[in-house]
């Protein structure tokens, strides 16, 4: 299944710094973004944590997560994005890579924000115990609310369809470990059948022409496609 392998050539040193909103914005225009996300679900995977962010790009429910550091790998800036604006202080190693995803914005909260952004997206999953959950410190300037639901109620309702296909294609990968099991634990040919036609089925056919999505207009609204 999905991973993300990290390839260093040479003695790269990073060289981080702040950009100003209007050099940021600047950048924007010219560059499409690294960005580590996180689906941060329940002991028994059931649920799914969503913050409703506060700004552009996507001022709605969405994932925990954010910008990438020249020379992270992508489950460090993950693990980082979780302890800004969480509180949670987890170790990379537990981010598991489900995949990766292009996102183009048509607005952004830096000037001019009609400019829009656009994001490669790697997203992972992090399986919170019932005491991490319970220490959850939202940074309420990134989020105005957070709530948990359940994935089946995500798949069927009215969500970002980015938001959607992560978490269908999280299931997916739940279902790849259970095959994988399965297989490692000689099960007859008939029970792997069943398994890899679950696999199959979540994994459905991917679409390789853009999804066009049109962002509600109030809290009311629809993503329609």
């Amino acid at each position: 299944m999905q991973r993300t392998l990290h390839f260093i050539t040479g003695q790269f040193t990073p060289h981080h710094c702040y950009l100003e909103d209007a050099e940021y914005g600047r950048a924007l225009d010219s560059m499409v973004k690294a960005v580590s996300d996180v689906l941060v679900t329940s002991k028994d995977g059931s649920q799914v944590f969503l913050g409703r962010r506060r700004v552009h790009p996507q001022p709605d429910w969405w994932l925990v997560g954010g910008r990438a550091r020249p020379g992270e790998m992508p489950q460090q800036a993950a693990a980082r994005n979780v302890r800004r604006e969480l509180g949670l202080d987890v170790a990379p190693e537990r981010f598991e890579v489900v995949a990766s995803y292009s996102l183009v914005w048509q607005m952004r909260a830096q000037a001019p924000a009609d400019h829009g952004t656009a994001d490669i997206s790697t997203v992972h999953v992090l399986t919170l115990t019932p005491e991490e959950a319970a220490t959850v410190v939202l940074d309420d300037q990134e989020y105005r609310g957070a709530s948990w639901f359940n994935t089946n109620d995500v798949l069927e309702s009215d969500f970002h369809p980015a938001l959607k296909q992560a978490v269908r294609d999280m299931e997916a990968k739940k279902a790849y470990r259970s095959l994988e099991a399965a297989v490692a634990a000689e099960t007859d040919d008939a029970a792997l059948a069943a398994l890899a036609r679950d696999l199959i089925a979540l994994g459905g056919k991917a679409s390789n022409l853009p999804i066009q999505v049109h962002s509600p207009t109030n809290d009311l609204g629809s993503y329609a496609m």
